[in-house]
């Protein structure tokens, strides 16, 4: 007789990866579309006053402009960018703990604790992978949950142990792209029991 029980934890796992990559698709789309919206009505906006049209803005009592509307449409755009780096967290963040609790699931812990080495080695074991670079993933999830207001720094200790799974820098400020989110989902993918079926 042929055992189910791996087979439907394999499916389970990954239609909870699928349903994460949905919801974070739904959500990038959304945003994306609002970008659009927003780049079609500045457009329009300068085309009106090139042909004309009223200028929309602020001036102080000495004339200098406080704001214009094309500066409202940039800064909305901004705002939009930010708001997907927000996603991309949040969605890191919901990878690698969806790893954890279906780890959790598997080895019956019941609420109780493991460290993710001893989930690690339970993957190892059932023949789940790892991937290599789960601790990468784990040190970006941390590092993207708790920031510095942590006992570790999850950025430096991700730079230093898994020095080639981010790319470089560009600015001081940390961000990181949709690619790196897609390395996420495929580093936990490799990290469950889809990667022996």
């Amino acid at each position: 007789m042929v055992k189910l029980g791996p087979y439907f934890r394999s499916y389970q796992f990954e239609h909870g990866l699928e349903m994460l990559e949905k919801g974070y698709t739904a959500a990038r789309d959304s945003l994306h579309d609002e970008i659009e919206r927003t780049t079609v009505e500045a457009a329009a906006y300068e085309e009106a006053l090139a042909n004309g049209g009223e200028w929309i803005g602020e001036y102080d009592e000495d004339g200098r402009i406080l704001w214009e509307q094309s500066q409202m449409y940039e800064a909305r755009i901004n705002d939009v960018h930010s708001a997907l780096f927000e996603v991309r967290k949040a969605f890191v963040i919901a990878l690698y703990h969806y790893w954890e609790d279906s780890v959790a699931n598997w080895m019956a812990l019941n609420g109780k604790q493991a460290s993710h080495e001893d989930m690690e080695l339970y993957c190892s074991r059932e023949g789940y992978g790892p991937s290599p670079d789960l601790g990468a993933v784990r040190c970006l999830a941390n590092h993207l949950k708790h920031g510095r207001n942590s006992r570790n720094d999850w950025l430096v200790r991700l730079r230093n142990e898994h020095p080639f799974f981010l790319p470089p820098q560009r600015s001081k400020i940390f961000g990181f792209s949709e690619d790196t989110l897609f390395k996420v989902a495929a580093v936990i993918f490799a990290s469950g029991p889809t990667a022996t079926l």
